[in-house]
């Protein structure tokens, strides 16, 4: 067994290094795409992280990149799209605290800049120290935002999580904007977060119908027909409001700096909002569980920006 063991080990080590070496891709790709599995002509159909990454530098500033890295400073931009009351830790006053806490018995705490889910919590305001809490959130860069009551279908898949749709545009022109793919995010069990790098499902959607295309997949490629705790088939689940949700990200697109962003769009009963934009976002979430490779796409997409500039 211990044999078997360092075979595949050695295996998944020698195919990490060539795969790095021949198709830029991280480990992280590797799993992901499942490029373990794929053949090499097959491989190079897909956008690694690294090009991605440069995909993203090429559309947009560093300086604006690097400054909408900050919640805060996304927030700011995108306000009216948030429909949602939000603190920020630097500005934030006693009294403001204890108004936003008097409204809202729980809200969720995010630090300014961080990704994949990384530090957010629920906070719960019943029978609370309200100054010792109002110190803990003004200790780092925070934002404390209001919960988001998610439609009910969208609720059944995972309760306990808001979950989400992820979609990929980039801003061609003044008056252009192209949709360049879409994923469902759903949390998986008591986790109160739907990111795929934090346990979370994605499942490819059809941009023209809203549909779910296939099976849903996690982190490291396991497949699932049918969410694991509320057993509702993920395989042709369509999401509610799919017309008004790409209306609502267009918008978004076309009023915000960066014009290459992964946005996080929760839906309600009868409108959707605004969770973040991301910068780069990580286009691997489009290429899995069943959408297939994107670099053409990218390509393309490289094209008509160039021409877009000229």
């Amino acid at each position: 067994m211990l044999i078997y063991s360092w075979k595949y080990r050695l295996r998944y080590g020698i195919g990490i290094i060539w795969n790095y070496i021949f198709y830029e891709a991280t480990i992280s790709d590797y799993f992901e795409l499942r490029l373990f599995e794929k053949s090499r002509e097959k491989k190079k159909e897909y956008l690694t992280s690294k090009q991605g990454l440069q995909f993203a530098q090429y559309v947009d500033s560093e300086d604006i990149f690097i400054k909408l890295c900050s919640k805060q400073a996304m927030y700011k931009e995108l306000g009216k799209f948030t429909k949602r009351e939000q603190l920020y830790s630097e500005k934030c006053t006693l009294e403001e605290f204890k108004n936003f806490i008097g409204k809202h018995s729980e809200a969720l705490y995010k630090p300014d800049v961080a990704d994949c889910g990384r530090g957010i919590e629920k906070w719960t305001f019943t029978n609370t120290d309200i100054e010792s809490l109002y110190a803990k959130f003004k200790k780092e860069s925070a934002v404390l935002d209001e919960l988001v009551q998610q439609h009910h279908l969208l609720s059944k898949l995972n309760p306990s999580s808001v979950n989400t749709v992820r979609i990929f545009t980039v801003v061609l022109g003044k008056e252009e904007c192209e949709i360049i793919g879409a994923a469902l995010r759903i949390g998986k069990g008591n986790t109160i977060i739907d990111n795929y790098s934090a346990g979370g499902l994605v499942g490819a959607i059809d941009v023209n119908t809203g549909i779910v295309m296939e099976d849903a997949e996690d982190a490291i490629g396991k497949r699932y027909s049918m969410h694991p705790i509320s057993k509702i088939k993920i395989q042709g689940f369509k999401i509610p409001n799919w017309n008004m949700i790409l209306e609502f990200v267009k918008e978004c697109a076309m009023n915000y700096s960066l014009k290459y962003v992964a946005w996080d769009i929760a839906v309600r009963e009868n409108d959707c909002v605004l969770i973040e934009a991301n910068p780069n976002g990580m286009a691997n979430v489009i290429q899995i569980a069943g959408a297939g490779g994107r670099k053409a796409q990218y390509k393309e997409l490289y094209r008509k920006i160039e021409k877009a500039r000229r």
